[in-house]
């Protein structure tokens, strides 16, 4: 069973990488440029908890 917590901060992340992207899609350059950089932190975050935190048998997203 999955802890909550990191149910919890999937949720959190997702609901930020979707923001992200639209910001990237509507933003202007400077925005877009920034929004972009945020886009890739929370994509690198996610990817590290999934490689070395989450349990191997379960998605959270």
């Amino acid at each position: 069973m999955p802890n909550d917590f990191s149910v919890e901060i999937h949720n959190y992340l997702s609901l930020k990488i979707l923001e992200a992207e639209k910001a990237v899609k509507i933003g202007n350059q400077d925005d877009s440029a920034h929004a972009r950089g945020r886009l890739e932190e929370l994509q690198w975050i996610r990817k590290y908890l999934q490689d070395n935190i989450d349990l191997k048998n379960f998605v959270y997203y």
